[in-house]
C-alpha cells in the first residue's frame, strides 16, 4: 500500500470519528466508497489499536 492511499484511509477514519450524526457519517461513507475495502478495515483496526 502506498503512502498516499494509506493517508487517504487515515483521513477517512478521522472524518468518521469527528462526525456529529449518522447522516453526516453516511454521507462521508457514500462519498468515499472507493476507499472501503479490506485494506481500509486493516488500517482502521491498526488505528483503533493506537487509540487504546
Amino acid at each position: 500500500m502506498d503512502e498516499q492511499h494509506s493517508q487517504a484511509y487515515v483521513n477517512l477514519i478521522e472524518q468518521l470519528l469527528a462526525c456529529a450524526d449518522d447522516e453526516e457519517r453516511t454521507n462521508i461513507l457514500q462519498a468515499n466508497q472507493e476507499l472501503i475495502d479490506p485494506q481500509f478495515l486493516q488500517v482502521m483496526e491498526n488505528y483503533a489499536t493506537g487509540l487504546k
